[in-house]
């Protein structure tokens, strides 16, 4: 039984040195990534921009359950930065890609219109007849269409170098 197991920890060690040799032997090559559809450019930014929303409304409902509110000045700038803060770190993921948009991710920050989903954010904030619950929930019907009117903007520029 015991000079089973060694032959089979033997062959498989063969095995092993067999696969490394060709390994050595043809190297793998790089593999590269070809520029992104106009498809999966949209499916993507869709879908990191949903992503990095929920990290902003766990932060939203943070600061709301733990700063005082009536300090209005400060809470404007705690979510101004924040805010900024997150979208920052997708845009820069953006630029990175290879899309039919050269820098799509400065291309997404110029056409959403940050002042106003801002300030629309801000009247669901100071609104004292809700709750911390109904702010957030308002707060991500907001992001929702301000996300959707600068996802629709993008289909239509993607259409247009398309020709379509």
């Amino acid at each position: 039984m015991k000079l089973i197991i060694i032959g089979l920890y033997g062959a498989i060690g063969l095995v092993g040195w067999y696969k490394y040799t060709e390994l050595v032997a043809h190297p793998v090559t790089v593999v590269t990534v070809d520029k992104f559809s106009s498809e999966m450019t949209v499916a993507y930014i869709r879908a990191m921009v949903w992503y990095h929303s929920r990290g902003k409304l766990q932060e939203l409902r943070s600061i709301l359950l733990t700063d005082n509110l009536a300090n209005e000045k400060q809470i404007k700038i705690r979510i101004t930065n924040m805010l900024k803060h997150r979208t920052s770190a997708y845009i820069r993921d953006f630029n990175s890609l290879d899309t039919p948009i050269e820098n799509i991710g400065n291309w997404y920050q110029n056409n959403f219109d940050f002042d106003n989903f801002l300030s629309a954010v801000f009247d669901e904030v100071f609104n004292k007849q809700l709750s911390v619950e109904e702010k957030i929930r308002n707060v991500s019907d907001v992001m929702e269409a301000y996300q959707n009117l600068t996802t629709q903007k993008l289909l239509i520029n993607l259409n247009k170098l398309k020709g379509n």
